[in-house]
């Protein structure tokens, strides 16, 4: 252990770099008394974080009690416009409620009454509104809209009935599922809101009952999205002890407490009391839902409180590391003038290992150590000359294998051509043959017109134009040629020869392999993230997957020979500009190719 004791030592003195020595120094300043403090203060601050979680929950139990409120008066408030309605009203005077339906069947009265109704049903909260009319003798008549209005008896079996006829001074309730049919559920929603209506022209007749079905996932949401905890849980219970909607009805039934001694055993509604419920300790709390029955209860697990508190401590003491640990970094950079100068002299020789190396700027002094960034300076010019020259060589390289590239893409055209003139020669069709000879002329002369091997877009489109001409005139005209380039891009330059034997090859191999020897050609360009991007579009044949494999590697061989120019090309691109620019081809076979040609956008004035 003594041993291991010196040589941790000794790698500390002598090994270690100066700036970790400096910040372990540092940092056994600092850490030390911090760890010292975070203990003393623990217990105090704990508290004070728990107390601030129960008044953070108090705020947000009364915010959802504020949401719970307003979806309640939301819902009462689309109950007193339809009860307000003339039409309802005149209905309930009448005392033959079912013959003034009928009569006013059709009318705009009428029309307008139900079309309200259908207006706040959104199908997302408001799911339907019923009208549950007494029993007539035969049935209920279609009185302007069928899915409003029902006779009573289709809910005289549920639950709410029961309430209204058991305690006739109930005129509205709030019902959740369990006061609802299972035909209600499924058809109309799985909460309602019921207003009683008494027929004051025959009161000895059935009561009129208007629903408004609702949807409990509603109310659900509402619990869900401000729970703070996962074992936490808000639930509302009415005061017939039936839950109406919980964020967890396991965690709810666990911790059920009835409508009547929530009151008792929580106290004030503004308050959290801690409780016991099956040897759990609880922070509890409730809240008043106006306008209903309702009690909005929350119930929070002491654990989840005391766990948030430590989550919020431990936050807090890493915010504080952070700044320790800022802190003894700044400490770092201001220890030691030594340890700085040198650190940056080996950090540049690093940072430059496999990049161009930079010198030191204003170095002045005159010790060991500025005697070493002298001769660094004096190292990097030197090095700097050797790869500045490398990289003339390479660039003269580079220029003359892209010359010799294009080389054999000139005189493989040229053939071409030549042997086209002869066949029309031979043909005797001398005005073809003074036509062509005049147009490769025109074609030469815009090749060799410039010793440079970049030229204008403008100008390579006018050489493959020229190359079309000279194909049409063989092949009399077979070849619709289209080019829509934007002027704009006219002028950014191309190397000499890529379209022309792209082109070709869209001939050569794609359109007059077809029976018809005819066909479109298509050349369109556009810019990209600082790239021009060319297709090339043809109707031709197409090519067979196996030679789209093998088209850019320089391995496919073809009888007409014109092969040698797509890879020429493709290569060329990639020598001048890099591996993301070149040719790519996607084909379809039987139904034509497309080429994308992309180079890097320059501008070239003429």
């Amino acid at each position: 252990m003594i041993n291991g004791v010196r040589s941790m030592l000794r790698y500390f003195l002598h090994d270690m770099k100066l700036k970790y020595k400096f910040m372990i120094t540092n940092m056994i300043l600092v850490l030390v008394p911090t760890i010292v403090l975070f203990a003393f203060l623990y217990g105090r601050l704990s508290h004070i974080i728990e107390v601030n979680a129960i008044e953070s929950e108090q705020a947000i139990v009364n915010q959802t009690a504020s949401t719970l409120e307003a979806t309640a008066n939301q819902i009462i408030y689309i109950m007193n416009n339809i009860t307000a309605s003339p039409f309802l009203s005149k209905a309930v005077y009448t005392s033959d409620i079912h013959g003034y339906l009928e009569d006013m069947q059709g009318s705009e009265e009428a029309r307008e009454f139900y079309s309200s109704i259908n207006a706040v049903i959104d199908h997302e909260f408001i799911k339907a509104v019923k009208i549950y009319l007494p029993e007539q003798e035969g049935e209920l008549g279609d009185y302007g809209d069928a899915g409003i209005i029902e006779p009573v008896t289709a809910v005289k079996g549920s639950h709410w009935h029961g309430i209204f006829d058991g305690s006739p001074k109930t005129v509205s309730l709030f019902c959740p599922s369990f006061y609802l049919t299972s035909s209600e559920i499924e058809n109309l929603g799985d909460m309602a809101y019921i207003r009683k209506f008494t027929n004051i022209a025959n009161p000895e007749e059935t009561s009129i009952y208007i629903a408004i079905y609702f949807s409990k996932e509603h109310l659900q949401n509402i619990l869900h999205q401000n729970l703070t905890s996962i074992n936490s849980v808000y639930y509302i219970i009415n005061s017939r002890d039936c839950i109406v909607a919980a964020s967890s009805p396991v965690l709810a039934g666990t911790y059920f407490m009835s409508y009547d001694t929530i009151q008792q055993t929580i106290g004030d509604t503004q308050e959290f009391t801690m409780g016991r419920i099956l040897d759990a300790s609880l922070y509890m709390g409730y809240r008043e839902i106006g306008r209903t029955d309702w009690r909005l209860v929350s119930v929070i697990p002491e654990d989840s409180v005391f766990t948030e508190s430590q989550r919020v401590l431990f936050n807090t003491m890493y915010l504080y590391l952070f700044f320790v640990l800022l802190a003894c970094s700044v400490a770092l950079a201001l220890s030691g003038n030594i340890a700085r100068r040198l650190s940056k002299v080996v950090e540049k020789m690093n940072l430059y290992r496999d990049k161009m190396p930079v010198k030191f700027e204003n170095n002045e002094d005159k010790d060991e150590i500025g005697q070493l960034v002298g001769n660094y300076n004096i190292m990097v010019d030197r090095i700097n000359d050797l790869m500045t020259e490398q990289t003339r060589t390479a660039e003269k390289l580079k220029v003359s294998e892209v010359k010799a590239l294009q080389a054999q893409i000139n005189p493989h055209f040229l053939y071409n051509m030549l042997d086209m003139i002869n066949w029309l020669a031979q043909s005797g069709q001398q005005e073809k043959v003074s036509a062509a000879i005049q147009t490769l002329s025109k074609f030469y002369k815009l090749t060799l017109s410039k010793k440079n091997i970049t030229i204008p877009i403008g100008e390579e489109l006018r050489h493959v134009s020229l190359y079309v001409m000279l194909q049409n005139m063989r092949f009399e005209n077979k070849i619709e040629f289209i080019v829509d380039v934007p002027d704009e891009i006219m002028e950014y330059e191309i190397p000499k020869l890529v379209l022309q034997p792209i082109v070709e090859n869209s001939i050569l191999h794609g359109i007059f392999e077809r029976e018809s020897k005819a066909g479109n050609i298509v050349i369109m360009a556009w810019t990209e993230n600082g790239d021009i991007i060319f297709t090339v579009s043809d109707t031709g044949m197409g090519i067979r997957p196996e030679r789209l494999k093998t088209i850019l590697d320089g391995t496919e061989e073809s009888e007409h020979g014109s092969n040698i120019g797509i890879y020429n090309t493709h290569m060329r691109l990639k020598y001048l500009y890099g591996e993301k620019y070149g040719l790519h081809f996607e084909s379809n076979y039987g139904q034509g190719t497309e080429v994308q040609v992309r180079i890097p956008a320059v501008w070239k004035p003429s």
